[in-house]
């Protein structure tokens, strides 16, 4: 899917709280999971595939990028809509933020934590923005930044939800010395919304070398998580694997380093 960047007319970003606005076209990327302030809140044209997030309970959560014909600049906002009961109608679509999505990768993925919550990232700028509805509520906080940060192009988040619903993020990274990186929600934090501190996830020992999205193979029978991933610009795949798993403690970290698989399977 591909969006223009409008190049005329001026995009007003409000920074989120703690953050300094910026000048020229530097606010545009220091604004990452700030708010265009001129957008209406109009749902004009959907654009992109629609996400669905389940519930435990049976119940769907739906989500889709729409345009909004009062934005100065052509990128699309995200909006969310319910089921008040499993297999019912859904309800009024409401826009989630009015931080926008995009623009080169438009990645929204979505997962429902220990305390009913909904935790939900898009990407903005380069950036990817997190915002977490709590169970029961009908407004979504304000976004912040969530601080996994792939490269454009590398891929979105990845969400995994444990055996004891703990919650594993892991994503590509560009930093110097990782070439990915994770962060855990563990069951008991997730009313709070305390996620864990972004940690490394391994580096790829060979040199030039950039992963796309990591997927999640398999928890093993000791609750270990083992993954892969592509490299972005080569039929290559990776593969790594916990040394001791992280589901409610702050006790498990990963492999220093990503293995290069035999076959796409990694088997």
């Amino acid at each position: 899917m591909a969006l223009a960047l409008a190049c005329s007319g001026a995009l007003a970003l409000t920074p989120t709280a703690g953050a300094a606005p910026a000048a020229g076209t530097a606010a545009v990327a220091d604004a990452a999971c700030g708010v265009d302030s001129q957008a209406q809140g109009q749902r004009g044209n959907a654009t992109g595939d629609q996400v669905s997030v389940p519930r435990a309970d049976g119940r769907i959560e739906q989500f889709q990028t729409f345009y909004d014909p009062t934005a100065p600049v052509s990128l699309p906002f995200l909006w969310h809509r319910s089921q008040p009961a499993p297999g019912a109608e859904y309800g009024d679509w409401v826009r989630v933020s009015a931080t926008t999505v995009g623009p080169k990768s438009y990645a929204v993925t979505g997962i429902e934590n220990a305390a009913g919550g909904i935790e939900l990232l898009w990407s903005a700028y380069g950036s990817f923005c997190h915002s977490a509805l709590p169970s029961g509520a009908t407004e979504w906080p304000a976004a912040d930044a969530f601080g996994l940060q792939p490269a454009p192009y590398h891929g979105a988040v990845t969400l995994h939800r444990r055996f004891n619903g703990t919650i594993l993020a892991i994503a590509s990274s560009n930093l110097t010395g990782r070439s990915a990186e994770s962060r855990t929600l563990y069951a008991q934090d997730a009313a709070a919304g305390a996620w864990r501190p972004v940690t490394s996830a391994g580096l790829v020992p060979e040199a030039n070398v950039g992963l796309g999205q990591p997927e999640v193979l398999a928890e093993l029978p000791d609750h270990r998580i083992r993954v892969r991933a592509r490299e972005w610009n080569r039929d290559r795949y990776w593969t790594q694997i916990e040394v001791a798993p992280d589901f409610g403690r702050p006790s498990g970290w990963w492999n220093n380093q990503w293995t290069l698989c035999a076959t796409p399977a990694c088997a």
